[in-house]
């Protein structure tokens, strides 16, 4: 509901996820979008993008939606692409290996797919936790105006006698430019 909300009000015209799983967030994102928008999704593992290939499908927007198999940040090169040199991306949705947030969007900022106004937003930055990325993304430090949004960690462990549900939040970072 909290990307659903995001993608609403920024109304993007070229978004990109990377960390797809089985394509619960593309559906969402991409039902959301303004008319004539896409959004470019990145997942490492095959078995994963045949299942939200044809998820996307069965949910009837794979118009707006084209998946890209590898890691993120050996996709860059093709979502600059995809959006035309010097077109950077409007969103950006972060929900893959933690440790690599930071790494890859610095990938994406070099690429030119980070410009003035880019909304990155990326999930379970405090659990399991991104704090370099977090870190990377501070207000305090001028280039991003970030905004820590709470939300519940979507996997609760709850057949465990001793598991204590963890707050989480997804980050909403603005690019200042």
């Amino acid at each position: 509901r909290i990307l659903a909300r995001l993608v609403r009000e920024r109304a993007p015209g070229r978004s990109v996820e990377v960390g797809t799983f089985l394509g619960y967030g593309a559906i969402w994102t991409a039902t959301n979008l303004p008319e004539g928008a896409t959004l470019t999704c990145v997942e490492f593992e095959p078995r994963h993008v045949e299942v939200a290939r044809a998820l996307t499908a069965y949910a009837g927007v794979s118009d707006r939606v084209e998946i890209l198999q590898g890691a993120g940040s050996e996709r860059v090169p093709d979502l600059v692409e995809r959006f035309g040199k010097g077109n950077p991306a409007d969103m950006i949705f972060m929900d893959h290996c933690k440790e690599c947030y930071l790494p890859d969007l610095k990938l994406m900022e070099q690429a030119g797919l980070v410009g003035a106004g880019t909304v990155v937003v990326a999930d379970n930055v405090v659990y399991p936790g991104a704090p370099d990325f977090l870190d990377y993304v501070d207000t305090a430090r001028g280039a991003y105006v970030t905004e820590l949004l709470d939300a519940a960690f979507e996997y609760d462990q709850v057949w465990k006698k001793d598991w204590v549900p963890q707050k989480d939040a997804l980050s909403f970072s603005t690019y200042r430019g």
